[in-house]
């Protein structure tokens, strides 16, 4: 990340109040795809403003409390767990006991603090207002914001971007104090490192979080009322994560869902299907919901669903063609990366009149100790399709760099069409995962094929080798004698 320069300030009547009452496009939230959708309206010369309830805080998740903190976060623990190989656990255990989570936590604020610098600076660079307030549909061309402080008024836009994100779920059945009940929001809040930790919700971020705390020496427990870590993933490669997050000590209760918690002094039991477990922090971590109450959805009859998500078509507008909506607010997958790419196609598609396809293939990346990283189906999926595939596998003991730094997890799964040797999908589990994702995505865009990637040179030692090896393995498994031929349909 570049280096911040000095905050930028908006003017304070922008932040309490717009400077008009007409603009091209007002978005609502100032997440990923809000900032996004924003920056290229106002490259397209249109008038912009952003309604943002917190606009001391821009961002949301994306900057305060979720993927910039948490990633933060664990890239230090991570680097930590690294050394184990090199320098043996008892360096790394020595390190870790003097980890308080002050260090960790001003460190997360310090990384988010110079991302929110940077997208103030983006916003003021592109005359971007941020309009602090509550924003609700007064017709299907205005908005009545109400302000923290004084009285409200209407903005008038001919295009509207509801991107207001999503957050913890919070059953009425579990007790959140804040303390010893957390969400995703309220966990980094946490005054010390609990000795002990229940995480219930084994999808993305219960997982990025076990490992985390695992990783601090936290004694952590992985449930889930399901018997599978992240449902959408490839099998194997969550099989692989898996044996990883066991080596690092998560222990494991899936298939249990939670009867009752009662708190106990600084403590809380948890009783479940199976196991009643006392533990220092229980954090619930199953699912989300969108933020879509109170925005006058209902005035005008916009489709929402019974978890908030606003119904849209595939170019994210809803029932009302000039308003869209998009990012964690329209549901899966509800990532960072899709969300930006979903703002930025909403304003093409509503001033540039370009009717592109949002893109097919897009990585998933979870930030797992180590790392998970796919694009394309599953072989679950494609097996269910009936599509004839073989899949190329590359284990990271397999290379060099792979046993250079001790990595004793690790996979890259190819999944080949057998005919034509089209690359399907790609699923890795291990170090760097994130980013050798792209490699191959890079190939499936241009329509590559298998022998594309067995005819290219690669670095050695690197860890990117591991699509040479899979493809040879896929591709060995219908060429029998070695002799692999190029499909005459390419």
């Amino acid at each position: 990340m570049a280096t911040p320069g000095p905050t930028v300030q908006f003017p304070k009547e922008n932040q309490s109040k717009a400077s008009k009452s007409e603009y091209d496009l007002i978005v609502i939230g100032s997440g990923p795809a809000g900032v996004q959708a924003a920056v290229q309206a106002a490259k397209l010369k249109k008038s912009v403003c952003i309604i943002e309830k917190m606009p001391e805080k821009i961002g949301g998740a994306w900057i305060q409390t979720g993927t910039l903190p948490s990633k933060t976060i664990r890239e230090s623990l991570e680097a930590i767990h690294n050394i184990r190989h090199h320098a043996g656990p008892q360096w790394v255990e020595r390190v870790i006991s003097d980890l308080s989570t002050t260090k960790l936590y001003k460190r997360a604020l310090k990384v988010s603090t110079e991302e929110e610098h940077l997208v103030r600076r983006y916003l003021n660079k592109n005359n971007i207002e941020v309009v602090g307030g509550f924003a609700s549909f007064e017709t299907e061309k205005s908005l009545r914001i109400t302000p923290s402080k004084g009285a409200s008024y209407i903005l008038n836009a001919s295009h509207f971007v509801i991107a207001t994100g999503s957050r913890p779920r919070r059953p009425d059945n579990i007790p959140f104090d804040g303390w010893r009940v957390v969400d995703s929001d309220e966990i980094l809040n946490l005054e010390c490192v609990p000795k002990h930790m229940i995480i219930y919700g084994a999808g993305v971020i219960g997982c990025e979080y076990a490992c985390i705390f695992s990783a601090l020496g936290v004694e952590t427990i992985l449930a889930d009322s399901r018997d599978r870590l992240m449902q959408q993933i490839d099998f194997e490669v969550v099989k692989e994560l898996e044996k990883s997050m066991t080596d690092m000590g998560v222990k494991f209760k899936l298939g249990q869902e939670i009867k009752s918690i009662t708190p106990k002094g600084p403590r809380v039991q948890v009783q479940m299907t199976v196991d009643t477990i006392d533990t220092d922090v229980l954090f619930f971590a199953a699912g989300r919901i969108s933020n879509s109450e109170n925005l006058g959805l209902e005035k005008l009859k916009i489709a929402v669903n019974d978890r908030g998500v606003i119904q849209v078509n595939d170019a994210f507008q809803t029932n009302l063609p000039h308003i869209y909506a998009a990012g964690d607010v329209v549901g899966p997958p509800a990532l960072a990366a899709t969300s930006t790419q979903q703002g930025r196609f909403c304003a093409l598609h509503a001033f540039a009149e370009m009717k592109n396809d949002f893109p097919k293939y897009y990585p998933v990346g979870v930030y797992t100790i180590p790392e998970l990283s796919s694009v394309g189906p599953s072989e679950e999926q494609l097996k269910e399709q009936g599509v004839d595939f073989v899949v190329g596998r590359a284990g990271y003991g397999e290379l060099a760099r792979g046993y250079i730094r001790g990595d004793n997890h690790g996979l890259l799964k190819l999944l080949i069409e057998r005919k034509t040797h089209k690359i399907l999908g790609i699923h890795i589990v291990g170090d760097g995962a994130a980013n050798l994702v792209h490699i191959g995505l890079a190939f499936m865009l241009k329509d590559g094929i298998a022998n594309d990637l067995i005819n290219m040179i690669f670095n050695y030692p690197t860890l990117a080798e591991a699509y040479r090896i899979a493809a040879f393995n896929a591709l060995n498994k219908i060429y029998k004698d070695g002799k692999i031929v190029t499909p005459k349909s390419t």
